[in-house]
């Protein structure tokens, strides 16, 4: 009898509640949230957790590190053998979902710097690293339509619609995390879950492009509008590209990368990459400057001998390789001009 009593006043005591029932694990998300169920869904799929507090802070803005971690999880993509080679130094809790994003090209804008991934991402970023995902390689206002058409985001500015879709969809405004996760939610019972085939492509990677090089191809994705870049505090630093396309094949064009990080007044480190349609290499090393605009290095990060002898121009440096043989395949050279970016 004594039992019954408390299993009635236990029932009594759930039901005259003040009906705050929260997600499991979450403090501060209701039933009376707009993204409850979507939470629950995501939380459920270990595609989020909260903080240490006990919270999710649904309505905080989310950064673009934190989008990262999200969107990587909601595909289970896989992670590639090796690792981005950043601007930034030490080690981030990021740097494994930007590793697994970076090996399918996705468009973001953090690849290379850990200021760029804790800041906020925009609406637009959003839209084209997830249609790129869903659907394929898109620019802004496919991935816009996209999104529309789906029934996986709606636009922001009524005023714009039918008139300028990307003010009516708002692609520089910030998004909290309980929108984030609403989309995902939306894309789930949509039954966007399989990675298109372009994304798919560049992780099976059948060119063998450098990781770098593949993250760098989805920074230049995104619309030039949304691109963000973190001004260096030495001349040397930043990202250089040239790309020469000499036929229609797709492996007849010639590609070089270079990732300067870590500058100092004596030192850079540097991260290279060619491809020469089937010819490809890779070589990472520390640089000695030996005067205003140029450096030599002599031997790469493995301990062979490397010889590439840098000189700094405007907007632009120019490489010479000396006797780099034993870091990439035959036929392939470092040397060339690129343009900063």
């Amino acid at each position: 009898m004594k039992q019954l009593l408390c299993i009635v006043l236990l029932s009594l005591l759930i039901v005259s509640g003040n009906h705050k029932v929260e997600a499991a694990g979450f403090t501060d998300v209701t039933e009376e949230h707009f993204a409850y169920e979507a939470v629950v869904w995501a939380e459920e799929y270990d595609i989020i957790d909260g903080y240490a507090d006990g919270t999710f802070k649904p309505n905080a803005t989310i950064t673009e590190q934190q989008f990262a971690k999200l969107l990587a999880n909601y595909y289970e993509l896989e992670s590639p053998y090796d690792e981005l080679k950043k601007q930034t130094a030490g080690a981030n809790w990021s740097d494994e979902y930007y590793n697994r994003l970076a090996s399918y090209g996705v468009p973001l804008n953090g690849y290379f710097h850990n200021n760029i991934r804790a800041s906020a991402v925009k609406r637009g970023v959003v839209a084209q690293a997830i249609t790129h995902l869903a659907e394929g390689k898109r620019g802004l206002n496919e991935s816009i339509q996209f999104l529309l058409d789906s029934y996986i985001s709606t636009g922001q500015n009524e005023q714009y619609e039918n008139r300028d879709l990307r003010k009516f969809f708002g692609v520089t405004n910030n998004m909290t995390r309980a929108q984030v996760v609403t989309l995902l939610h939306r894309m789930d019972s949509r039954n966007f879950y399989t990675i298109s085939d372009d994304a798919q492509n560049i992780h099976d990677n059948a060119s063998n492009t450098s990781l770098n090089t593949r993250a760098m191809n989805g920074q230049y994705q995104l619309d030039k509008t949304l691109q963000q870049v973190v001004p260096s505090k030495s001349a040397w630093e930043g990202t250089y590209t040239y790309y020469y396309k000499w036929g229609k094949g797709a492996n007849e064009f010639n590609r070089r990368d270079a990732v300067i990080s870590n500058a100092t007044s004596k030192t850079f480190d540097i991260s290279l990459t060619a491809n020469d349609g089937q010819q490809f290499g890779s070589v990472d090393g520390t640089a000695t400057i030996t005067s205003s605009t140029k450096a030599v290095m002599n031997k790469s990060a493995n301990g062979n001998r490397c010889v590439l002898e840098f000189e700094q121009l405007k907007n632009a440096l120019k490489i010479i390789e000396v006797d780099c043989s034993a870091e990439h395949d035959e036929g392939t050279n470092f040397s060339g001009t690129l343009k900063k970016q």
